[in-house]
């Protein structure tokens, strides 16, 4: 039977502490948006702040699901178990909030954690329910030890890289609720700062050679054509981004979703009004016809060199086109 208690102290709070791994759980007000359950627990990076507090360092990932949640709602569960030693359960409810590394509270609150690279935010959670059970079910698991990965990556990618990385992947949820927003976006309002922005992503693609023509294309037809001699670099570069490509000729099928993601990764350059931003809206086009027609197939083209044979036939209509 599950037992309740009034705050986190002695044996209970010892417990918490110590474990490696905890869970967190949130969920969006409307009936159909997506509940979220996410792993947390890299050493150091969380504990209780007093007897009804608890709080955690959150890193830059891949969504933002739990911080949209929190900033629509409050609404969170984080559960804690004994993977070794005597079985146990415990689990905390509460009303979770969220303070950003540009919130005047983010420092004192850092300061009890290790720090991170990549870090966006502390989530602190008052706890209004606490308790535990058996974990008769929860197998007994040997720790081996840590991944060593997020950390170097976000290492290499540095502040600026971050907060380019939570620009296009962390704006909002996946049912289009705000999550982390708040990093500035007045680079992207000026050419120069595009061309930084530009400059920062090519970096951190492997052979990265900036095609000389680029394309998506719906059911093989383009909304608009990237030319040779163009300035379309940070389309190309946002796009190779998205799907993890290297700029070489090549047709690569997109999903909905990496073409979501490619709209949200290029958007935030309409602040720029020295220029036309042609493939925002061909892309915005096509992802408008996907919905009218209930499907279709997207596809990216990418032409490194004019010189290389066509990949595809919609990249010999892509050259056809210049």
């Amino acid at each position: 039977m599950a037992k309740l208690y009034d705050r986190v102290e002695g044996r209970l709070r010892t417990f918490v502490e110590r474990q490696r791994v905890f869970f967190v759980a949130t969920a969006p007000l409307a009936d159909d948006g997506h509940v979220n359950l996410s792993p947390r627990g890299v050493p150091g990076t969380f504990g209780m702040l007093d007897d009804r507090t608890f709080a955690w360092v959150d890193t830059t990932g891949s969504g933002s699901e739990t911080i949209a949640h929190l900033r629509e709602n409050g609404r969170i569960t984080i559960m804690f178990c004994a993977f070794e030693g005597p079985p146990n359960i415990v689990r905390f409810h509460g009303r979770g909030r969220v303070v950003t590394i540009y919130d005047q509270e983010y420092d004192e609150l850092a300061a009890r954690f290790e720090e991170l690279p990549g870090t966006r935010a502390v989530v602190v959670v008052d706890i209004d329910r606490i308790s535990d059970s058996c974990g008769y079910g929860v197998p007994l698991m040997e720790y081996v030890g840590e991944r060593n990965l997020l950390q170097p990556y976000f290492t290499r990618k540095g502040v600026e890289g971050s907060a380019d990385y939570r620009r296009r992947r962390n704006r909002t949820s996946i049912d289009g609720l705000p999550a982390f927003d708040f990093d500035p976006m007045d680079e992207w309002s000026t050419l120069a700062g595009l061309a930084r922005i530009r400059e920062r992503l090519s970096a951190q693609i492997d052979g990265w050679t900036p095609p000389v023509g680029h394309g998506i294309a719906l059911d093989g037809e383009f909304g608009h054509v990237n030319r040779p001699g163009g300035t379309h670099g940070l389309p190309a570069v946002l796009l190779a981004t998205v799907l993890k490509h290297d700029g070489s000729t090549a047709t690569i099928e997109m999903s909905r979703q990496q073409l979501d993601e490619a709209i949200t990764a290029l958007a935030p350059a309409a602040a720029c009004t020295e220029v036309d931003h042609p493939n925002l809206a061909a892309w915005r086009t096509v992802r408008e016809q996907l919905e009218e027609r209930g499907g279709g197939t997207v596809a990216a083209v990418f032409v490194r060199s004019a010189q290389d044979p066509p990949s595809s036939d919609v990249d010999a209509r892509l050259r056809a086109l210049w």
